[in-house]
């Protein structure tokens, strides 16, 4: 009845029944599963107020996720899984940056991007915000490295729209809305506020609450709201920070902005002991310093490859590092703030090593914080196969922290986790720990338990600290809720709930359990799948990178499904594997990207790769191909010629471009610069319209700089790429290694620079020994470009950075590029890869039109520059810049719109 209901608010399509697609969603980053019955992808808010009706009026179990970065199991469900589709990904600047209107799909870091310009960030500052969402980030009140307790969502939060269990929506920036709501609802609202009277008239709860919060805490409910606020309606908004998706739906969230600092300084110090570290923090903490990251030895040592680039130092065992991060207005601040903590340094009475001094340089910055980042991954990358990633993070008072450290150290040697790494926010007592743990036999289970109570025991009884700083309660921590907050607590935790979710549909279980073990129910299993991807810890920070996101699956989703798949009876698994055929290996792009931003480097497009070629059904044909690659382009640009104008009329798939005309280089100029500049086969085969061969347009831009080419267009030369994509290794190595000899024999041996006009064929040959190779950008950016003589064009231009630019050089020189040419560069936002995969644009059209699916709506008006730098992505770009197949603007190399704004300067003609 209840699904019978649902399909006349939420179209079939997105409502997924079938095993394949429910088991690839049910998993987030926490080390527990649950298998969901349905997965409903909401679009709208009038559908998710009618999901909320629906299920309360037939009883069923609803759970909100974002992103699914959640640690502690708070987005999973064995009942109704509700996702959100990329139509909640709006934002609103408001007050000249001074706040920002943010829906639940905004990624954190998107937040911060559209703040930039205005010199503001928002102030919760998750390790994970280039992947959760605003969603998650409020619902478990998620703070961070700068955050502290004072910039999180609770403290922050200016507004919000929120919509209870009965569908109710209320928006308390709107007054309307607000009094609506003291109408309809007054009942629930005076349950909040007799409750909060008794709260405050408790002493010793108010004081413990009071104590508790004065440290970063997410330990069950926000009940510092009932003391901070008399106003029924700020209590329960304030309440659902932090609650979890267990009291209702956050629709949106507007922040107070936090002002950046215009300069910052990062150094890394180590300290013989915790003690010695700690000893320095309130005296930081007086300075104003912006951030302090504690790391223990083995944290250091679990680091020491990124640390070697810094400094030679071993640390000690016992020893303890610093970071620290300096921001102040002006650089006359920075250096006072500077000095005044390398003056505390002095009065220590241990000596201080500085691993690396303070600095401003960005890529030095970048680098220590990366070496703070790394160090979750640094466990996963090292665990035994089967076992999980266990991160758990605790909060005490400062003054107990350094006492803290060496208890939690001891505590986790004595239970025989070697491995251990603790680390943390030293500015507010709260520190992490991470261990890896196998769930697969009784045993194993009862020593985590055990260590579990162990903890608790030490932090709540020892340290009067928190059980949770910044991770959400869960499923983890919810059997520990007595344990920390006693039976008075417990008990307005329990009438909270009661008071907004009755029937306790909204994620059950989470923060409130009355089973003991429920910690030890429902645990993750890791098992093998491919040595290439078995080292992934389900944490889904590639997920935003993946352009099969919205259409299939993501790369942590495949590995997710294989590994959930392994359990299952055979008839089911058999299913799975049909399934995973379009799911998993058809779909998938396989550029790479995700490995990108895997804190363990996970390439998927390699694992694919390898499944393809399992399967490669034709090596014959594959080698005849590679061995006629010459009549087979010429075969092809017969048939775009023939077949370009018949295929205008298609909406499905890119129109076919014309072919690619016949390079015709003017003669050389005498030069001591010389480069060898390869024809890559996507732009020997597809001609750019009404422009001539691309190959012509950069000699003409090289001369300009004195560079002389040396054309290097042989038909039958190939990176490889195709092959290799296609599942054919064997044959993509052969082809490699010939246009390796090819090119060192055209470089004279490495005498000349190489350059290959195709960014995913310059990622290709990348790690040549012979010859310097460069991507056509990037030699552009770095050779020409300082050679001429132009001025920026005053209208819009649209850049796509391809994702084989992004893991040649971060798309650093395309950029760098675009901004030479334009003063008004757009780079779309939520697209990462484009999609079209080589071929797939035409094979699998599906893909390139879900990858690009907000690029239309974000073309600037009186747009005419759209550039990229590979001719196959050019194609799909142009299809879907705008609707029905006629594209808005047309895609084409960024050397085009060089040449052109050098054409239009005053210089004299070559």
């Amino acid at each position: 009845m209840f699904l019978r209901q649902l399909r006349h608010v939420v179209p079939a399509q997105r409502l997924i029944t079938d095993l394949s697609r429910r088991m690839a969603y049910s998993t987030d980053a926490s080390f527990y599963h649950k298998l969901p019955q349905l997965v409903v992808q909401v679009a709208a808010l009038a559908e998710l107020q009618q999901l909320l009706r629906l299920a309360r009026q037939h009883n069923i179990a609803l759970t909100f996720r974002a992103a699914g970065t959640s640690l502690s199991g708070q987005a999973i469900s064995d009942s109704v899984l509700v996702m959100l589709t990329r139509d909640w990904q709006n934002h609103e600047i408001l007050a000249n940056g001074a706040y920002i209107k943010l829906q639940p799909g905004v990624i954190g870091a998107h937040a911060n991007q559209a703040l930039l310009p205005y010199g503001r960030k928002i102030g919760p500052d998750p390790a994970s915000i280039n992947t959760c969402q605003i969603g998650g980030i409020a619902a478990n009140n998620a703070s961070g490295m700068c955050c502290g307790v004072k910039h999180n969502s609770y403290h922050t939060m200016a507004g919000i729209r929120f919509v209870l269990t009965d569908g109710t929506c209320v928006d308390t920036a709107d007054e309307a809305s607000v009094n609506a709501f003291r109408s309809s609802h007054h009942e629930l609202l005076d349950g909040l506020a007799q409750l909060a009277e008794e709260v405050r008239e408790n002493t010793e709860l108010a004081a413990a609450i009071a104590s508790q919060y004065r440290l970063k805490n997410t330990m069950g409910y926000g009940l510092n709201a009932l003391l901070d606020y008399h106003d029924p309606v700020a209590i329960l908004s304030h309440l659902l920070i932090g609650s979890e998706g267990t009291l209702g739906f956050i629709a949106d969230i507007t922040y107070r902005t936090v002002a950046l600092p215009q300069t910052s300084a990062t150094g890394l110090y180590l300290f013989p002991d915790s003690h010695a570290a700690c000893a320095i923090i309130p005296q930081l903490k007086e300075i104003g310093v912006e951030a302090v990251e504690l790391m223990d030895d083995r944290a250091l040592a679990s680091v020491a490859s990124l640390l070697q680039r810094h400094s030679q130092v071993q640390p000690e065992p016992g020893a303890v590092a610093l970071l620290i991060d300096i921001g102040r207005d002006d650089r006359a601040a920075l250096q006072l703030a500077e000095r005044a903590i390398n003056d505390c340094f002095k009065t220590l009475d241990a000596e201080v090593l500085a691993l690396c001094p303070f600095s401003s340089d960005p890529a030095t910055i970048q680098a220590l914080w990366q070496i703070r980042k790394g160090l979750f991954p640094a466990v996963g990358a090292v665990r035994a196969s089967g076992t999980t990633v266990v991160i758990e993070d605790v909060a005490v008072p400062l003054e107990a922290l350094p006492l803290a450290v060496n208890a939690l150290q001891q505590l986790l040697v004595s239970f025989g986790y070697h491995e251990a790494i603790i680390f943390g926010h030293a500015l507010d007592g709260n520190v992490h720990f991470v261990f890896t743990q196998a769930f697969d036999s009784v045993n194993e289970i009862q020593h985590y338990a055990r260590f579990m109570d162990a903890v608790a025991e030490l932090i709540t009884r020892d340290f009067n600290g928190t059980l949770k700083a910044e991770h959400g309660t869960g499923r983890n921590m919810a059997p520990y809720i007595y344990a920390q907050w006693g039976g008075e607590g417990l008990a307005v935790m329990r009438r909270i709930k009661q008071l907004l979710d009755p029937e306790d549909i909204l994620n059950p279980g989470v923060i409130l359990n009355d089973d003991p073990q429920a910690h030890l129910q429902d645990l993750k299993k890791l098992p093998e799948v491919n040595s290439t991807v078995d080292a992934c810890i389900e944490c889904g920070f590639c997920e935003p990178q993946c352009p099969s996101l919205h259409y299939t699956l993501s790369p942590r989703q495949r590995i997710a499904l294989m590994r959930r798949a392994a359990a299952l009876e055979p008839a089911e698994r058999d299913t799975i594997m049909n399934d995973f055929q379009h799911l998993g290996i058809d779909s998938c792009a396989a550029t790479g990207l995700c490995a990108t931003a895997c804190p363990v480097g996970i390439n998927t497009g390699t694992w694919v790769q390898q499944l393809r070629a399992a399967q490669a059904k034709h090596p014959r044909l594959a080698s005849w191909l590679a061995e006629h690659q010459g009549g087979t382009e010429t075969i092809a640009r017969f048939a775009l010629r023939v077949g370009a104008p018949l295929s205008r009329w298609q909406q499905r798939r890119p129109a076919l471009p014309l072919p690619a005309a016949k390079t015709k280089l003017s003669q050389p100029h005498a030069s001591q610069k010389r480069l060898v500049y390869f024809t890559t086969c996507p732009n020997r085969v597809f001609g750019t319209p009404g422009q001539p061969p691309l190959a012509e347009v950069v000699q003409r831009l090289c001369q300009r700089a004195g560079y002389e080419l040396i054309l290097a267009d042989s038909p039958q030369q190939c990176c490889g790429q195709p092959w290799q994509s296609k599942g054919y290794p064997q044959q993509a190595q052969s082809k490699q290694q010939q246009l390796q000899s090819y090119l060192q024999q055209l470089s004279e041996d490495g005498r000349w620079p190489v350059v290959l006009d195709a960014s995913p064929c310059a990622l290709q040959l990348q790690d040549s020994a012979v010859y310097t190779s460069y991507e056509l950008s990037e030699f552009l950016y770095r050779f020409v470009l300082p050679e001429l003589d132009f001025k920026p064009a005053d209208e819009p231009l649209l850049l796509h950075v391809t994702c084989s630019s992004r893991r040649l050089d971060q798309g650093n020189a395309l950029r760098a590029l675009a901004a030479a040419c334009s003063h008004q560069v757009t780079e779309p936002e939520y697209i990462k890869c484009c999609g079209f995969a080589g071929d797939k644009g035409f094979t699998q059209p599906e893909l390139n039109a879900s990858a690009l699916a907000p690029l239309a709506e974000q073309v600037p008006e009186n747009c005419r520059f759209a550039v990229s730098n590979s001719r196959t992505c050019e194609i799909g770009l142009s299809h879907h810049s705008g609707s029905k197949g006629e594209p808005k603007v047309h895609y084409q190399h960024i050397a085009y719109v060089l040449d052109e704004l050098c054409n239009l300067s005053n210089k004299e003609p070559l």
